[in-house]
């Protein structure tokens, strides 16, 4: 996980840095500068396998992002794009959930008795009523 953190955030920063390069028009140089800087973040810490700060640097770049998009300094499109690439590390940078083992219900008896596991009211067994192996009537099979 750790490595693959690292690997998406790499990929991340190399495809924002280019980006800016090809399309000043699209960021304002400041906008660009901060964002670029809050990638650093981000990458730094997924490296370190900090999730929890990576995360949060994540948080603090989708701030900056929001209020550069306020200011004008980035076009929707590029505002799009940028958003994209915080998601695809968001997502990556998420522990998976962890699956929810429901319990097993439990026979219910009722009160001042206890189930010991062995049920022997069927056929052939000795209920005591006379019908069963070992009960004081006829057997089935006579």
């Amino acid at each position: 996980m750790r490595r693959l953190a690292w690997l998406i955030c790499v990929a991340a920063v190399a495809a924002f840095l280019a980006g800016c390069a090809t399309a000043p028009l699209t960021l304002s140089r400041q906008a660009s500068t901060d964002l670029q800087a809050g990638v650093v973040a981000v990458a730094e810490s997924a490296a370190a396998g900090d999730q929890a700060t990576a995360l949060t640097r994540l948080d603090e770049l989708q701030e900056r992002l929001d209020a550069a998009v306020a200011a004008g300094d980035v076009t929707a499109e590029r505002a799009a794009s940028i958003q994209g690439a915080i998601e695809v590390v968001r997502a990556d940078l998420q522990p998976a959930p962890t699956p929810s083992i429901e319990p097993v219900p439990q026979p219910t008896v009722g009160p001042g008795l206890t189930d010991d596991g062995n049920d022997n009211s069927g056929p052939g067994n000795s209920n005591g009523n006379g019908n069963g192996n070992s009960g004081n009537g006829k057997g089935r099979g006579d």
